[in-house]
C-alpha cells in the first residue's frame, strides 16, 4: 500500500512583501540624507584656463599682501611668502583672516606635490576659517 498523499497542495514560495518594504524604506532614507551628507563640502566653480588669468589679474588688489596666499612645493608650504609648516599653517591662516571680512584663501600649488598635499592644505585653510578657496595655476619650466 502507498502512502496516501494529502489534496491540498503545498507551495514553497518566498513571500517578498518584506523585502520590498525594507528596500522602498532604505531608498527614502537615502535620498533624505544626501543632501545634508553632501551639503558641507567645498563649492567648486570651473572656468575656462585662458579666462582664469584675467579673473585673478583683475580681482587682485595692487597690494599683493592683501591676499591671502598658500604656496605649495615640493621644498614645502609657504603662507605669504613666508615658510610655514603644516601644521602650523591652520593658525596661521586663522590669524591673517581674522581682520579681513573677504575670507578667501587662495592656494598655489606647483605642479610637482602630490594631490594629497593640496588637500592637506585646502582642509587647514577651510579649519582656519577660509569661506571659500581659490586654486591658482601657475605654468612651471622644467622639473626642479
Amino acid at each position: 500500500m502507498g502512502v496516501k498523499r494529502s489534496s491540498i497542495r503545498e507551495e514553497n514560495s518566498a513571500n517578498i512583501t518584506p523585502l520590498a518594504d525594507v528596500t522602498t524604506t532604505l531608498i527614502v532614507v537615502f535620498l533624505i540624507t544626501m543632501p545634508a551628507i553632501m551639503g558641507n563640502g567645498i563649492q567648486v566653480n570651473a572656468t575656462r584656463a585662458e579666462a582664469s588669468e584675467n579673473v585673478v589679474s583683475t580681482a587682485a588688489p595692487e597690494n599683493e599682501e592683501e591676499l591671502v596666499m598658500v604656496s605649495v612645493t615640493p621644498e614645502g608650504i609657504t603662507l605669504n611668502g613666508e615658510a610655514t609648516l603644516l601644521a602650523d599653517l591652520e593658525a596661521g591662516i586663522s590669524a591673517k583672516l581674522a581682520e579681513r571680512a573677504e575670507k578667501t584663501v587662495v592656494i598655489v600649488p606647483s605642479d610637482f606635490v602630490t594631490l594629497g598635499d593640496v588637500v592637506d592644505v585646502m582642509d587647514a585653510a577651510k579649519a582656519g576659517g577660509a569661506k571659500s578657496l581659490a586654486l591658482l595655476n601657475r605654468k612651471e619650466g622644467g622639473a626642479s
